[in-house]
């Protein structure tokens, strides 16, 4: 929630591009922590959309190594 929140006081609502830039939150801060994987020391995780409507886009996501 944490990476979702600074993206979105930082860049306001960009709909589902909001989705990369959380992603590459989540990357960078897991660098510089010394995690052991991008999801933020996770190995997995769920990401999002809402869209007008009833509609919702979820993807599960697999964390991948950080190579240091």
């Amino acid at each position: 929630m944490w990476a979702s929140r600074k993206v979105l006081s930082e860049y306001g609502n960009m709909a589902g591009a909001c989705v990369f830039f959380v992603m590459d939150e989540m990357r960078k801060k897991s660098m510089n922590d010394g995690r052991a994987t991008t999801g933020d020391g996770l190995d997995w995780g769920v990401a999002l959309g809402f869209g007008p409507g009833f509609t919702v886009e979820t993807v599960v996501l697999h964390s991948m190594p950080v190579i240091a």
